[in-house]
């Protein structure tokens, strides 16, 4: 009989022991969420992402060489039709940050030499200095290519530009920035060498943009 009583207490035991630890390993299962890291992540990269609009005027200029001697220049007054950019920003009051964007910009020609108008892919990285907690200046290259007619696609190259620029912050939603920008391509067409490019002023208006999962 004792030993029955031993036993029924044993088994009691085991159960109860199981259902605790079932009832743990169900806690834990549950307590960790693999969007909480993510959305960790998330929140940070807000803090800097960027997305804006642009509006100016370019110089464009394409230049003809040949080894014999042969040189010839033409220039276009340009407009911008529109650009928008978007990238990563981080501005540090007087300190070094930095800038990543990435830009499509339509370009109207006056005269249109080109036989259409331009269009200029461009991915740009920047330092910044913070000169007070509003106002910051920046400048780095670019690397973009033209489009436009199949000419130009298909014999220009994409090439390294540079632009620097000060910018404003208006709002905690809102940067404006003046920019100078200048892209540099280069291609051949048989045996002439042409290089292609444009400089000029842009003004810029960035906002924060946002997401979450």
């Amino acid at each position: 009989m004792k030993k029955l009583g031993i036993l029924a207490l044993l088994l009691i035991s085991s159960v109860s022991f199981g259902a605790t630890t079932a009832k743990t390993s169900k806690t834990n299962s549950t307590s960790f969420d693999v969007r909480v890291p993510i959305k960790n992540w998330i929140k940070k990269f807000n803090d800097g992402f960027r997305v804006g609009i642009a509006q100016g005027s370019l110089e464009t200029n394409v230049r003809a060489r040949q080894t014999g001697g042969f040189d010839s220049s033409a220039n276009e007054g340009a407009r911008t039709k529109f650009q928008i950019h978007a990238g990563y920003e981080k501005i540090r009051t007087k300190t070094f940050g930095y800038s990543v964007f990435g830009a499509y910009q339509d370009l109207g020609i006056n005269e249109n030499v080109y036989d259409a108008d331009l269009r200029n892919m461009r991915i740009m990285g920047n330092a910044t200095y913070g000169l007070t907690n509003q106002a910051y200046t920046y400048g780095g290259l670019n690397y973009g290519k033209f489009y436009g007619s199949e000419e130009i696609e298909s014999n220009i190259d994409a090439g390294i530009g540079f632009q620097a620029g000060i910018g404003l912050k208006l709002h905690k939603k809102a940067n404006l920035e003046v920019e100078y920008l200048s892209l540099i391509n280069e291609g051949r067409i048989q045996k002439t060498n042409y290089d292609l490019t444009g400089k000029g002023i842009l003004i810029k208006l960035n906002t924060p943009f946002s997401f979450n999962i």
